[in-house]
C-alpha cells in the first residue's frame, strides 16, 4: 500500500491520468468478457453462475461510477449508476431461477452499457 502512495504520488497529473485511463479500459475489457459469460450462462439457465457474472459486472460498474464521479462526467456516472442496479436484478433474478426477468434486465443493461459508449465519454 505504502509502495503503491509512493508510486502515486511520483506521478504527474498526466500520468496519473494516462494510469487511471488504462485501469478504466481495463475494467472495460473485463466487464465486456463477463457479459459474454453472463449472456451464456443466462441461455444456459444456469442461475447460479449467471448471478456470479451479473455480481462482478456490478463491481465493475461500482469502480466506473466512481472513475467518471472523479472526472465529474454525471451524464456517465448516472448510466453506470442505473447499469449496477440492473447487474444486481439480474443476480438475484437468477439466484432464484427467474430467468425471463434476469434476460429482461440483462437486455436492460445491455441498452445502458451500448449507451454509454455511443458518448465517447473516454474522450472527454
Amino acid at each position: 500500500m505504502l509502495m503503491t502512495t509512493l508510486l502515486l504520488g511520483s506521478l504527474t497529473a498526466p500520468q496519473a491520468r494516462a494510469q487511471d485511463a488504462a485501469a478504466h479500459k481495463a475494467w472495460m475489457d473485463d466487464a465486456a468478457d463477463l457479459q459474454d459469460e453472463l449472456r451464456e450462462q443466462l441461455h444456459a439457465t444456469a442461475g447460479d453462475k449467471a448471478a456470479d457474472a451479473a455480481t462482478k459486472i456490478e463491481k465493475i460498474l461500482a469502480q466506473t461510477q466512481a472513475y467518471w464521479a472523479a472526472k465529474q462526467a454525471e451524464d456517465v456516472v448516472k448510466i453506470a449508476r442505473e447499469s449496477r442496479t440492473m447487474a444486481t436484478a439480474i443476480a438475484t433474478a437468477a439466484k432464484s431461477g427467474k430467468m425471463d426477468e434476469a434476460n429482461e434486465a440483462f437486455a436492460k443493461m445491455n441498452a445502458h452499457c451500448n449507451a454509454c459508449h455511443g458518448l465517447h465519454p473516454e474522450k472527454r
